[in-house]
Parts: structure tokens; C-alpha cells; sequence
């Protein structure tokens, strides 16, 4: 069975009291951080870019897991992996050079991986399940806030954990995560979870504790 990993989405933190949030994840060994970049183009929203990355990896221990939301992710992966981010997740609809993203990143040493919109047809994952370590699928669409996590889509986690087999590829999934739906994640495959609205409102310890409980 694979390792159950938290990565809470920095997106949904406070900016104001940033470093005091990223040490109460540090006390809770959450395993990963998600980073959302976004470039007003491939979704409306801007957030973060490497210079942020950069910010945050001086900030915490975590290691920085860095979803792409931005067109064309080929020109901005030198400079987002000098930043710091140790995975990298690139969206299949954002690029037509997808094999050359993924050995652009691998080749630096650091991990890659394929986002998946909901829409997106999971059989497209065929062609690159030997050349990534993670897949992330968006149970939203990517860049808004949504009405929340579609349980429809659980049909297709299922597939894409079919897909995987036995390969060394974690499945992270990304929308409306929360202790009322990480549990169904998980039996249809799931082993990575991006909460951030859920995780950063309230009591930050208690909501990654509530998690990990709802994962037993």
C-alpha cells in the first residue's frame, strides 16, 4: 500500500501570517506542500511564480509540490525548477510538447507528473505512465472555486489507479478536498490529497488531524 500524503494548498493559506501557518504544517508532518501557479491565461486566476517558490522554500522544510496552470509550460520550467519546487505537475491540455516537458524535468532531478481536467479522457495517461512519477487529477476545473467535489469522478480515479498498476506513480488529487470525501479518495486509489480551503480556515492543527483520522 502506498504512503497517505497531505498537501495542503498554500493557495488557501493567509499571506499575512504565512510563516507561522507553514510551521504548524511542519509540527503535523504534512508530507508535501501544493503550489498552484497560474498565468491569467490557461486559467483567469494569477497566483504565485517562481519567485514565490523561491520565497517558500526558504520558508519550510516541505517539500514544494508545483501544479502548473499556465500555457505552455515549457518556456517557465528552467526557472520554476531553479526556484525549488521538488514535483512538478504540468496539465496535458496545456502543452503540445508533453514528452519533452516531462524529460525537460526529470532530467534536472525532479519529479514529474500530468494533470488532468475533469473532462480530460484518462486514456490519454497511456503514453506517459512510464516516464512520470504522479498523477494529479482535478475533480474542478482548474483555477476555480467551484460548487465543490463532483463524486462522479470517482469512476475515473478508479481507472487512472488501473492505469497505474504497479508502477512507482503517486495519485494526488485536487478540488473541494475535506474529511467528508477524503475517505472515498482513498478506496477508489488516491494516496495524495490538496485541501486547501478546508485546511487553512479554523484550527489548521485540528483540520490536518480530522484528515488523517477520516484516512484510518
Amino acid at each position: 500500500m502506498r504512503t497517505m500524503k497531505l498537501a495542503p494548498s498554500v493557495f488557501g493559506a493567509g499571506i499575512g501570517n504565512l510563516s507561522q501557518q507553514l510551521k504548524i504544517l511542519e509540527e503535523n508532518n504534512v508530507e508535501l506542500l501544493h503550489v498552484d501557479v497560474m498565468d491569467g491565461h490557461f486559467v483567469e486566476k494569477m497566483a504565485f511564480g517562481p519567485d514565490h517558490i523561491k520565497m517558500l522554500k526558504e520558508l519550510t522544510t516541505i517539500p514544494l509540490d508545483v501544479h502548473l496552470m499556465i500555457e505552455k509550460p515549457e518556456r517557465k520550467l528552467d526557472t520554476i525548477i531553479d526556484a525549488g519546487a521538488d514535483i512538478i505537475t504540468i496539465h496535458q491540455e496545456s502543452t503540445t510538447r508533453l514528452y519533452s516537458c516531462i524529460e525537460k524535468i526529470k532530467s534536472r532531478g525532479v519529479k514529474a507528473g500530468v494533470v488532468l481536467s475533469p473532462a480530460t479522457n484518462e486514456d490519454t495517461l497511456k503514453y506517459v505512465l512510464d516516464k512520470i512519477d504522479m498523477i494529479l487529477l482535478m475533480t474542478i476545473n482548474p483555477g476555480e472555486a467551484g460548487p465543490g467535489f463532483h463524486e462522479e469522478l470517482l469512476t475515473k480515479i478508479k481507472n487512472v489507479r488501473e492505469l497505474i498498476g504497479d508502477r512507482d506513480i503517486d495519485l494526488e488529487v485536487d478540488g473541494g478536498i475535506d474529511n467528508t470525501n477524503i475517505a472515498k479518495c482513498k478506496e477508489a486509489g488516491v494516496n495524495v490529497f490538496v485541501s486547501g480551503g478546508y485546511v487553512f480556515k479554523g484550527d489548521i492543527a485540528e483540520k490536518i488531524k480530522t484528515l488523517r483520522e477520516a484516512l484510518k
